[in-house]
């Protein structure tokens, strides 16, 4: 019962995440289903990719209706993420849990580090600004 609760609580924050940050979710489900679940790597690397699809869909097409999607950078964008997704599941497979869990870590340190560098370098929005956000 303990665990369907933590599941329940990994899905509304994940989801939450991934609505307000167009996340995916993914980089919630991951280290919570990890840490505090105990997961393995490969599985919980799984199960988020699944659990994402609904979260995208629901995500995507709500900014869809508030135009917040530039269509064009999406039709560049979405075929090549396919096919070097399915690429890189292939490779995930082939890694070991310590290697994976490792690069995950890496990867996820390295984009966090990156957009609070950037956060900090940027300037404050004007009130034009705010009001066209």
């Amino acid at each position: 019962m303990l665990e369907i609760l933590a599941l329940l609580l990994i899905g509304f924050i994940g989801g939450f995440a991934g609505g307000l940050l167009g996340i995916g979710g993914g980089a919630i489900y991951v280290p919570a289903m990890v840490l505090i679940l105990d997961e393995q790597q490969h599985l919980a690397q799984g199960a988020s990719l699944a659990a994402i699809i609904a979260t995208a869909a629901v995500g995507g097409y709500t900014h869809f209706r508030q135009q917040n999607v530039d269509v064009r950078t999406v039709m560049w964008v979405a075929p090549v993420a396919v096919i070097t997704g399915f690429a890189a599941a292939l490779l995930a497979d082939s890694l070991d849990a310590s290697t994976l869990r490792r690069v995950f870590a890496v990867v996820s340190l390295y984009f966090a580090l990156t957009m609070i560098i950037g956060a900090l370098r940027q300037e404050p929005a004007t009130n034009q600004e705010q009001e066209i956000a």
